[in-house]
């Protein structure tokens, strides 16, 4: 059974209960040029938590991904 999670605003289906930060990328769609952080909730005024790569994270119903461009380059 596919669990709910959201990275960047938008709801997606993750296949399996473990995920690498990686997998969580390409989930929504990003490369291994953006960092990953795990919300506490949408309005997590801390920035999250920074998750690597290849670190491995239990995923869970309603749990909040931020995936922001690795050069914070906006403008």
């Amino acid at each position: 059974m596919d669990t709910p999670i959201f990275i960047n605003r938008a709801r997606y289906e993750a296949p399996r209960e473990e995920l690498t930060g990686r997998e969580i990328l390409a989930l929504a769609g990003f490369g291994e040029d953006h960092d990953l952080f795990l919300l506490q909730g949408e309005g997590d005024p801390s920035g999250g938590t920074p998750i690597g790569l290849d670190q491995r994270i239990r995923v869970e119903a309603g749990q909040h991904f931020r995936a922001i461009p690795g050069n914070r380059n906006f403008g």
